[in-house]
């Protein structure tokens, strides 16, 4: 908390200045989760051996960005992150699955996607003034509310809380789901700039949608079984993405018709996932 707190307060638009703060915060965590898994008692002498040599190298690539300076020490910093993302994967055995909180986890990243829902809501402000029409803002709040729906009801109602597992596939896909909340904030701040490109913010939306569902769809895997996706589910899931691309891509070069495309896009979506839902109640 104390770093969050610290970070927070040293957070500058010019990225340069960043980079410090951002990085000694960094470094701080990483040493913490480093001294977690040093000073736990595990059974096996071997369990912890690979996570703390992936967060030691970390932490070292980390600390010599630092040591380097942002012109050089950047590329070392993105190198650290990168190999702290990737590398676990490669050592998905290592995980014992019965050691996994499994709801407990559900809840700690569902915390998260809710943090940057909340972000997106509060980037809605820039809306608010005198020479943008109000109803442009009701309409992406309403996407995002759809969209925020639809995550709700595959990561409470369908899936399964109740079982062991290691929870890789819940993880890396909460990254992307959080990854394309975040564009979707950059959507909706383009949308209102008239100097963007307008087939640029086409493709901007239509792979945030892409990212944001697919990534959902993902976490089946840890659906009850009457919840399962079908094939003919797919098919329409397929579709009704298809369908929205073109539509958007014919409207793409009037604000108002693209914010009533996403409206529609995301509620197609979440009917769907609600049709779906209804499964598990029964």
């Amino acid at each position: 908390m104390f770093t969050a707190v610290y970070l927070a307060n040293n957070i500058n638009t010019e990225w340069r200045i960043t980079f410090h703060y951002f990085n000694i915060a960094m470094a701080v965590m990483i040493a913490t989760i480093f001294c977690q898994y040093l000073f736990t008692s595990v059974n096996e002498v071997n369990d912890k051996r690979e996570f703390l040599f992936i967060l030691g190298t970390e932490f070292f690539l980390v600390i010599l960005g630092l040591i380097l300076g942002y012109s050089v020490g950047i590329y070392f910093c993105i190198a650290a992150y990168i190999i702290g993302l990737i590398l676990p994967i490669f050592l998905w055995e290592k995980f014992k699955a019965e050691r996994v909180n499994f709801p407990h986890l559900v809840e700690r990243v569902s915390l998260i996607v809710i943090i940057a829902f909340g972000e997106a809501i509060v980037n809605l402000a820039n809306y608010f003034n005198s020479k943008t029409p109000l109803m442009y803002a009701a309409f992406l709040f309403l996407s995002l509310v759809l969209m925020f729906a639809s995550y709700v009801l595959l990561s409470d109602k369908i899936i399964n809380h109740h079982q062991i597992s290691r929870g890789f596939v819940l993880m890396y896909s909460h990254i992307a789901i959080v990854i394309s909340v975040l564009l979707m904030t950059v959507d909706a701040l383009y949308l209102n700039n008239k100097n963007v490109d307008r087939k640029f913010l086409y493709g901007l939306i239509v792979v945030t949608i892409v990212l944001y569902y697919f990534s959902l769809i993902v976490k089946q895997v840890y659906s009850k079984k009457v919840c399962q996706f079908e094939k003919i589910e797919v098919i329409t899931l397929l579709a009704i993405f298809i369908i929205g691309a073109l539509i958007l891509w014919l409207v793409k070069n009037s604000i108002l018709w693209v914010m009533i495309c996403l409206l529609i896009w995301n509620f197609a979506f979440l009917l769907v996932f609600l049709m779906k839902s209804k499964n598990s109640l029964n």
